[in-house]
């Protein structure tokens, strides 16, 4: 009997004891979030002008979201070197190559979701059809500042070509128009943006761009800006060989560039709950670096017989309107170019309009944003702009 009485207990501790311990943690975790909710309040509330901006009572809230999107970038080689000729060994002396190549797929839509406590969000959206990949965004805002993250990447096979080539007797030929990539291309871009307001008390950005605040009436402010922007282009497979050489042999490019800039912001209240949102800000990017990546391939465009270096010549030929290539054509990276650019002028656009009623809102905002990069033998444009509509409400 003493000793079913001794095991009935040791069973009990070890009941009671997780339960404990669950509880403990339980505890320790609301205690932290509580904390955590008086520091945003006091991030918002305290540091608000009333008569301007209104802090809801209902800290949460749901956005659903559609958004249409355009990315665009335009990557030209230029160099002047000697080309194999037709005939095996012989070699083009001061040949001119030109090639641009420009990615603006077909302007995309996108469906996802926003969710965020008073001045911390995050979103996440799926592209439909027309690209393959996905977009996520975080935003951390105050009275004072704001600190935005968008990732994206995606996959595209269509892209335009302007190309020239000049051989040895100065014969110039062009070519242009649409044409696609047998693998896809993937595109990954990364900008991180934050601001610091002048005027925080009177005028919100956070209240046209994510609607943690309302703004009541009307105000403006001067603002500091600055910008990181990541991205990179990857077309390197086996099956891209034949782009691969007619980029000069760059399969990869990774480009980084930081910006500065002041700017304006200005918020028009015209009537109850409606809020227009305007924001212009030229930048200065005093961080410009371009990262290029060659390739090698055991095939060549540029002859008709097997070449010295063991080259075999690449004929590309068409099955059921499809191109075939040979099954043992590989491309391996063989060295990588870092180079540093000039100063460039670059430019970040911003606006919206929002209506606010009872518990809900509805958003339309929008955001241009072009960055230029150079480099001694590549030089890339990208012009990236977003509009996106938005259904939320508070709780």
């Amino acid at each position: 009997m003493r000793k079913n009485i001794i095991l009935l207990l040791l069973l009990a501790m070890l009941v009671v004891c997780p339960q404990t311990s669950f509880a403990q943690e339980e505890s320790k975790l609301k205690r932290a979030w509580e904390k955590l909710q008086v520091r945003l309040d006091s991030a918002t509330i305290r540091k608000f002008d009333a008569d301007y901006i209104e802090v809801p009572e209902r800290p949460w809230r749901i956005v659903l979201r559609g958004k249409t999107d355009d990315f665009r970038m335009d990557v030209n080689s230029y160099f002047d070197e000697d080309f194999v000729s037709k005939k095996i060994g012989e070699a083009v002396k001061g040949g001119r190559f030109d090639w641009t190549l420009k990615f603006n797929p077909p302007i995309a839509q996108s469906v996802g979701f926003h969710a965020g406590f008073r001045g911390l969000s995050f979103s996440y959206s799926y592209y439909l059809r027309k690209k393959t990949g996905r977009a996520f965004s975080f935003s951390s805002t105050g009275a004072r500042y704001g600190l935005n993250f968008r990732l994206r990447r995606f996959s595209t096979h269509s892209m335009e070509i302007d190309a020239s080539i000049k051989d040895y007797d100065g014969v110039e030929e062009k070519f242009d128009g649409p044409a696609n990539a047998p693998d896809p291309i993937w595109v990954r871009s990364v900008i991180i943006d934050g601001y610091y307001l002048f005027n925080g008390r009177r005028f919100s950005q956070a209240a046209a761009y994510n609607q943690s605040v309302i703004q009541r009436r009307s105000a403006g402010s001067l603002m500091l800006g600055a910008m990181y922007h990541q991205s990179s282009l990857d077309l390197a497979t086996d099956r891209n060989a034949p782009l691969v050489m007619l980029n000069g042999d760059w399969g990869r490019v990774s480009i980084r560039q930081f910006n500065i800039g002041v700017g304006y912001g200005y918020n028009w209240v015209p009537a109850r709950g409606w809020l227009l949102n305007i924001m212009l800000m030229p930048t200065v990017s005093t961080y410009n670096r371009i990262k290029t990546f060659y390739y090698d391939c055991n095939y060549s465009l540029f002859a008709d017989e097997e070449t010295p270096d063991g080259k075999k010549p690449l004929i590309v030929e068409e099955e059921d309107g499809e191109d075939v290539f040979p099954d043992d054509m590989k491309i391996w990276e063989t060295n990588a170019q870092t180079d540093f650019s000039k100063i460039q002028l670059n430019a970040d656009v911003r606006a919206s309009i929002t209506y606010n009623w009872n518990r809900f809102f509805v958003n339309i905002f929008g955001q241009v944003n072009n960055f230029d990069y150079g480099s001694s033998r590549t030089n890339v444009k990208l012009t990236d702009w977003y509009v996106r509509a938005s259904l939320g409400v508070r709780f």
